[in-house]
């Protein structure tokens, strides 16, 4: 058994039905699954090992910073993008955000909340160093499908997206903390095998905007 833990933006309801069924009807017709094995998030960090007793510790942290987000940052939005295809990367494609929404805007207030959310990690020993991840959501994910039905998918993908005429920007909703189980993944989380049995449980959620 292999715990990982993971630090998520979930967007407004509507929008994230929108991106539920994207993703369904993706997956299911090209058969691959590892997007799906997944809730409906957009990542701010990878997985990351944490002991369980820090686990608490973390969530306080984690509270704090949104606190502040929600001081400065009321009116944050993501910006859709288009679609990316990542041959590359066991054959995934995502739907790219941008918090860049124009100059009189909380311009960059996502990928603050992103770099401040790292530096505390790093602080406390749980993630140190790398990139930070671009904000996308998983359409299809470590698909392991052909080049050519691979570009098929891709395609396939950008037109779904399209139809569904997905909103051009979304509020925030919440900041999520999820706790992550998989026994194929075993001490290597980076290459997919966690879609063969991947379970998640919430710990924790903080709105990202103030009640009322």
């Amino acid at each position: 058994m292999s715990i990982r833990y993971g630090i998520s933006l979930t967007l407004e309801p509507a929008f994230s039905a929108g991106l539920h069924r994207a993703r369904q009807v993706i997956c299911s017709q090209y058969g691959c699954w590892a997007a799906e094995m997944h809730s409906v998030h957009l990542p701010l960090t990878g997985y990351f090992p944490c002991h369980e007793r820090e686990a608490p510790a973390l969530a306080v942290i984690l509270e704090k910073i949104v606190e502040e987000f929600r001081l400065e940052h009321q009116n944050a939005i993501l910006v859709r993008e288009g679609t990316i295809a990542e041959p590359d990367a066991g054959g995934s494609v995502f739907l790219a955000f941008s918090d860049e929404s124009g100059p009189s805007a909380a311009s960059r207030s996502v990928s603050q909340l992103q770099a401040d959310i790292a530096d505390a990690l790093s602080r406390m020993n749980l993630m140190v160093g790398g990139e930070l991840l671009p904000l996308r959501f998983a359409l299809l994910q470590h698909s392991g499908l052909p080049a050519q039905v691979f570009r098929s998918a891709s395609r396939f993908a950008e037109g779904v997206v399209n139809g569904l005429q997905l909103q051009a920007s979304v509020a925030l909703s919440e900041l999520t903390l999820f706790r992550y189980v998989s026994a194929a993944a075993s001490e290597d989380w980076d290459d997919g095998s966690w879609a063969a049995d991947l379970s998640w449980q919430i710990l924790d959620t903080y709105p990202l905007k103030a009640a009322g």
